[in-house]
């Protein structure tokens, strides 16, 4: 299972994402979505966290991408977002 970060950036002004972002995604997405997860105080771009069961870092990537392209097209209110990045974070760990 893999971690993809959506940074998306809105359209201008004070636009938020709608109230139902998740269950948006998850309609539009294959089965392989797991769990949703919103971060709207994320700066300087809200974050969409997706956990997605898939068998390599870039098919993650890259679905995590159609998933937000498929909802962008079918919800009028997510036309004008940007996708900013499609991608896993990178984690730091301290090693004693």
């Amino acid at each position: 299972m893999y971690l993809v970060h959506l940074a998306v950036s809105p359209p201008g002004g004070d636009a938020c994402l709608p109230a139902e972002i998740r269950q948006l995604l998850e309609a539009t997405a294959p089965d392989v979505l797991e769990h949703v997860s919103v971060h709207l105080q994320s700066r300087p771009h809200p974050v969409i966290g997706l956990f997605l069961r898939v068998a390599s870092l870039n098919e993650a990537e890259s679905t995590a991408e159609l998933i937000w392209v498929r909802a962008a097209a079918a919800c009028p209110q997510l036309a004008d977002w940007g996708l900013r990045r499609a991608e896993a974070p990178l984690m730091h760990y301290e090693f004693d």
